[in-house]
């Protein structure tokens, strides 16, 4: 082994070691507490880990009910089902597949631009990857979208090497199959990306008719039940169909198609959405709380100008490039880009979760831009390092003291610990619970938030004991009713709703800004 060779294995365990160690540092508290959409997520795996049913008693759905409007993909949850069967159920075991996707990841990144473009790059691109404030906080918490970018990531490698060896290639479309079930806008951009590169691919002769029929055939197999489910949702099929291995359901109350452009097609709606994509990915402006920190952005804001000439030079080089070979390669990069803007321009007004495939294609490319630079302005390079340096203390800084503060209010600490004491007092048989979170009201989310909470076994939420026990109210709207059906069950309200509650009580303890009250009659 050459010096070389063995300072490039160094420098690639030492990135991977640190990102490893930064994404486990307080990993399970920090965020502190649990999302509505990761508890959801998690109840469904835990009903899987039990019963092979969702917690609605669907066998091995294909695709979640979730918020019966509003659905969930399942692969993360499934992901879930092993660590919660070995170790139980708890915020760890949840959050535990994304972590090790995560840093898998970042590994993928170094592979796939030293494919594309050299050793040197690729290092680049891990160490940025290593510190991506995106990366590192979609790491830390389990929300279903968030897998898609890494598992189109591992299916995009596999093609790059199964355009030179075609074992690759197939083992390539059994994972972009897989991406269906990662995040529904897989079926409208996967299947765009891969048809346009096989096109390509056969009108360069990269690739034999009979290659690209048997991709199809593998890509179709393994998205087809997912395929289906679109299909029975989108003519209103009126029935679910239950196969041996898995159900594909029909959800009447589904409000999902209105999130694509061209099933609701409007220029005003293509501009909103241009700006949100624009603002998100490349301005780096404020997204929500669980996505990024604003000073820092998802990219770091000193990234802007090596992003743009990244793609701009890489863009020019791709239709000079010659040789056939490494311009399909850079056009499969390039591709990958394009179908993240693809996604932004389509998809309602995204936010950063809902774009994400677009940030990797983004970290190679910057990664690319300070080459670029670097070869032009050598002396760059430490100030470069510099910024970057900077950037990641003061936002690892951030994230684990006024972040991790912050994260309690925006992943319901208070509400969970408030919730949970209450199921704990075992005198009172029926539980009042308010809707209101404090950042928002919304009486679907207490309601999840509460089966996680207080550990609400599937089998119990569809039992009748369940509907008696648990109620759900708001009293803002209904302080002078209270009265005549709380009885003497225990309300949990919102530190500012005692003052909608219009007859004599009692607060038994305060969680938080949580109050555990009773009616003195």
């Amino acid at each position: 082994m050459t010096m070389t060779a063995k300072k490039k294995k160094i420098l690639f365990w030492s990135v991977l070691m640190l990102a490893i160690i930064l994404r486990c540092i307080r990993f399970g508290s920090v965020p502190d507490g649990i999302n509505q959409d990761e508890a959801m997520g998690a109840m469904d795996a835990w009903a899987l880990s039990k019963y092979g049913t969702d917690r609605y008693g669907t066998f091995l759905p294909v695709h979640f009910e979730a918020w019966k409007y509003g659905q969930m993909s399942a692969l993360l949850a499934y992901c879930m089902v092993p660590f919660i069967k070995v170790f139980g159920f708890s915020t760890v075991t949840v959050r535990l597949p994304m972590l090790l996707v995560s840093c898998g990841a970042v590994a993928l990144v170094y592979l796939v631009s030293e494919k594309l473009f050299d050793e040197r790059i690729a290092l680049v691109a891990m160490a940025l990857t290593a510190v991506n404030p995106w990366q590192f906080m979609q790491s830390r918490w389990s929300l279903d979208c968030n897998l898609f970018p890494h598992v189109f990531l591992l299916a995009f490698y596999l093609l790059l090497l199964g355009l030179e060896k075609r074992r690759y290639l197939y083992v390539s479309m059994l994972f972009f199959g897989l991406t269906f079930y990662c995040y529904g806008v897989a079926a409208y951009s996967v299947t765009a990306f891969l048809f346009v590169l096989f096109i390509w691919c056969l009108w360069k002769k990269q690739l034999k008719f009979r290659e690209g029929l048997l991709c199809a055939v593998i890509f179709t197999l393994v998205a087809l039940p997912e395929v289906i489910v679109l299909a029975i949702n989108a003519v209103h099929y009126g029935k679910s169909i239950e196969m041996p291995f898995f159900t594909m359901q029909f959800f009447p109350d589904s409000i999902r198609s209105a999130d694509i452009l061209f099933l609701n097609f409007s220029f005003a709606q293509l501009g909103r959405n241009a700006w949100a994509l624009f603002s998100r990915v490349f301005l780096q402006l404020p997204d929500i709380f669980f996505n990024s920190i604003p000073a820092f952005g998802p990219l770091y804001h000193v990234s802007i100008p090596f992003v743009l000439i990244g793609i701009i030079v890489f863009t020019i080089r791709l239709f000079k490039e010659k040789q056939i070979k490494k311009q399909t390669q850079m056009l499969a990069l390039w591709g990958f880009l394009i179908t993240g803007i693809w996604v932004g321009l389509i998809t309602f007004e995204v936010n950063i979760n809902r774009v994400s495939i677009i940030f990797y294609p983004v970290i190679l490319l910057c990664a690319y831009g300070i080459s670029l630079v670097v070869d032009k302005f050598g002396k760059l390079f430490p100030v470069i390092v510099a910024a970057y340096a900077v950037s990641s203390v003061l936002f690892f800084a951030t994230y684990f003291t006024e972040y991790a503060e912050e994260s309690r209010y925006y992943y319901n600490r208070d509400f969970l610990d408030a919730v949970s004491e209450a199921d704990s007092m075992e005198e009172y048989d029926s539980l009042y619970i308010t809707g209101n979170l404090g950042w928002q009201f919304n009486q679907l989310a207490t309601e999840i938030l509460t089966q996680y909470a207080c550990r609400i076994d599937a089998r119990y939420y569809q039992s009748e004991d369940y509907a008696q026990r648990y109620h759900y109210i708001y009293p803002e709207r209904s302080g002078a009713e209270l009265a005549e059906f709380v009885g003497d069950g225990l309300m949990v309200l919102y530190e500012d709703e005692l003052q909608y509650l219009q007859f004599p009580y009692e607060v038994i303890d305060t969680v938080g800004s949580y109050s555990l009250v009773t009616a003195k009659f």
